[in-house]
């Protein structure tokens, strides 16, 4: 049987329908995020899916990707939250997790801004931002034993585009940016390895409470943290089929200490190779709103990750029949190219294959 947890990391990437052109970013302002921003905005709905993707960019080499969620499948599958956890270059390792349970076990405390799948067990996000907020995990499955905990400083305020909304095919996917850079302390072990860590860290929040029929091509993290007063933060989404390549999605960044905004309009052009056995795009020039074209080299693929990656032959195909395809993550270095100037960047990257 499939499990509920790879649908519940498959449905995000597959809610996404295009039967029309119309793709849209939000029309107004760079608008500043209120600590209540942080709570689950579809819980009540007949379909919802939500993603709180934190990204971590650590000491020694090591890189952390941690995805709270929540989900529901209408009549397919009872309502979940959830975590997926990925660590890589942990003592030269690289670990994933992925964990659900019933949405009724789910703790949004409120009071304490504490957001925790289950009260029984020490899988957690906490405080509100941006005064404070850490990250708890304490969990074992397939003979791995995870043992994290973060927290945050230096956190610098969460922002949207407008109300946060994005619109394709007339359907509203929100996306909302809690933490564009922080700093971070703690700890991360697997088993017998553990490593005092500290870095920086990005948070977004992007969710939707519909199901249409057609699958989203991709979508693209780009992330930069020089200092506390320079970053540079690009994402965005293509949905299948597209007109002129459009997308939905942002350039936040931070220069000097002045927060800007640009909305992505559409790749301009791309160049695709191999990456572990997957051809995907090497280049991308985008077209900026403002007109400016800014262009991604993919220099470094560390990690690919199927959520399909734990079912056998015949549950993968039923799997890819329900989701249309496989949705596939790749991780690693790229260099931003922007008006003559080079640096690098973090690049997450996932396609539906």
């Amino acid at each position: 049987m499939i499990s509920r947890l790879i649908l519940t990391a498959a449905l995000f990437f597959v809610s996404f329908g295009l039967n029309s052109a119309q793709i849209q970013n939000p029309d107004g302002e760079l608008e500043s995020l209120h600590a209540d921003d942080i709570w689950a905005k579809t819980l009540e709905g007949r379909y919802f899916n939500e993603f709180w993707n934190y990204q971590l960019y650590l000491n020694n080499g090591i890189k952390a990707h941690i995805i709270f969620n929540v989900a529901n499948f209408g009549r397919m599958k009872s309502p979940v939250s959830g975590i997926r956890v990925s660590i890589n270059n942990l003592n030269g390792e690289l670990y994933q997790l992925q964990r659900e349970f019933p949405i009724e076990r789910l703790v949004q405390d409120k009071e304490n801004y504490e957001f925790r799948l289950r009260q029984d067990r020490e899988i957690y996000f906490r405080g509100k931002l941006p005064e404070e907020h850490s990250i708890v995990i304490q969990t074992s499955k397939d003979g791995d034993t995870y043992d994290i905990n973060l927290r945050f400083y230096n956190i610098q305020s969460g922002f949207r585009w407008a109300d946060g909304n994005y619109t394709i095919n007339n359907e509203k996917v929100g996306i909302l940016t809690h933490i564009p850079y922080a700093e971070v302390r703690g700890h991360i072990a697997v088993n017998n390895v553990r490593r005092n860590v500290s870095g920086t860290v990005y948070m977004d929040h992007t969710y939707q409470d519909q199901m249409t029929s057609k699958l989203l091509h991709s979508g693209y993290r780009f992330i930069s943290h020089q200092s506390p007063s320079d970053w540079d933060l690009y994402y965005f989404l293509l949905a299948d089929g597209a007109p002129d390549l459009r997308t939905i999605g942002y350039r936040l960044q931070n220069r000097n200490g002045s927060v800007s905004l640009q909305g992505v309009n559409r790749i301009q052009r791309e160049r695709r190779s191999d990456a572990f056995g997957e051809d995907i795009p090497r280049e991308l020039d985008l077209r900026m709103q403002n007109g400016d074209v800014v262009r991604f080299e993919r220099v470094t693929d560390e990690e690919k990750f199927s959520i399909l990656r734990e079912l056998g032959s015949f549950s993968r195909r039923v799997a890819r029949r329900f989701l249309g395809g496989e949705v596939i993550d790749f991780r690693g270095e790229a260099r931003l190219n922007d008006s003559g100037n080079s640096k690098p960047v973090e690049y997450n990257l996932f396609m539906v294959k």
